[in-house]
């Protein structure tokens, strides 16, 4: 908690960007990847930047756990599954090994599934296996599939593939499902990234909660449009939670915009991590207020501490059922909080951990 706020993480994902789970010839994007997370922080907060070897790691989930809920005050996180995304042979983040760390601490995570294929047969046996053996939250889905050193884009309003998934998807028990857009990953067609293929599923299926994953960085105008239309959309705001660091004004118009236009309860804060560590923003946006300039720059409403606890946990806890009290008490004297009263440690503390002396 930041004071009496609580704190939900949308989205975390420990990569597993090790060489020996890196595509050779992919040497560009791993390093455009790189080059995001080092961008994701300003020059006061050089120490939350991984090294290029702590980065390119099989960065481990307590790692990821010791800087949400030790380092940053992060109450629930929810892990999303990543397939291997055209850089990496097997999966970024296995939706195996995450249900692994998440059924140790079940109160602290969430888990989204996900499909690294576009035979449908095949990925609803996916879905299918995850939904059965591990229990999970949601969906995660990437509006491309990477094989063969193609990407290939598929569409979410598309009958032949993502109506079919998602129907399925409704029949195990799924309720939300998040897709990434507005960020493209090449060499997927960067069509495949637009919103433009959002409007009819969210008509189709009104029983499922849908999260546009970096909603804001791209087609503002148009994912503003789509949220004043359909109140089971919500927005993850990871890469976009950066700018209020690197990016400052442009963060203003864009969370202006939908809070002004949309209101704040359907806005989710989402670091990424280890994509970037959750505490600078964080401590940005504790009391954050648009500045008096760009208020009257862009015609902004100011926020209200209400705005501030929406989008930093409320929010994601109602989408999910979640009563934030019972939350916050299930959490309360756990190992991490104990950790945190002690001493809030260094960035990255447990990778970052010094070795034992020899003797």
């Amino acid at each position: 908690m930041i004071g009496d706020k609580v704190i939900v993480d949308a989205v975390v994902h420990p990569y597993d960007l090790a060489p020996s789970n890196q595509i050779a010839e992919a040497k560009d994007q791993l390093e455009a990847v790189y080059a995001a997370h080092r961008m994701a922080a300003d020059t006061r907060h050089a120490q939350f930047v991984l090294q290029h070897d702590e980065f390119f790691s099989d960065f481990t989930f307590e790692s990821l756990a010791q800087a949400e809920f030790v380092e940053s005050p992060v109450d629930l996180a929810v892990i999303h599954s990543l397939p291997g995304l055209g850089f990496a042979k097997t999966h970024v983040t296995a939706p195996q090994r995450a249900a692994a760390f998440r059924n140790r601490y079940p109160d602290r995570f969430k888990l989204y599934a996900t499909v690294d294929t576009p035979v449908l047969k095949d990925a609803i046996a996916q879905l299918e296996r995850q939904v059965k053996d591990l229990g999970v939250d949601g969906l995660k889905l990437y509006p491309a599939f990477f094989y063969d050193g193609i990407g290939q884009g598929w569409r979410l309003d598309g009958d032949e593939f993502a109506t079919p998934l998602l129907e399925a998807a409704i029949d195990m028990g799924i309720k939300h499902v998040a897709i990434h857009k507005a960020l493209w990953l090449p060499p997927a067609p960067r069509e495949a990234f637009n919103v433009d293929d959002i409007d009819l599923p969210l008509d189709r299926f009104p029983a499922l909660t849908f999260e546009i994953v970096h909603g804001g960085t791209a087609f503002l105008e148009e994912t503003r449009a789509l949220l004043e239309r359909h109140s089971n959309l919500f927005l993850t705001l990871e890469t976009m939670f950066a700018y209020i660091l690197v990016k400052p004004r442009i963060f203003a118009k864009i969370l202006g915009s939908f809070v002004k236009h949309c209101g704040s309860e359907r806005l989710m804060f989402a670091s990424g991590n280890n994509l970037m560590h959750p505490w600078p923003i964080l401590e940005a946006f504790a009391d954050y207020q648009f500045p008096d300039e760009w208020v009257d720059e862009f015609g902004l409403v100011r926020l209200t501490d209400q705005d501030r606890r929406n989008i930093l946990g409320l929010n994601c806890l109602r989408m999910h059922g979640l009563a934030p009290a019972e939350v916050v008490e299930r959490v309360a004297h756990d190992e991490f909080s104990r950790a945190r009263a002690h001493r809030v440690p260094a960035p990255w503390s447990a990778l970052r951990r010094a070795p034992a002396p020899t003797t």
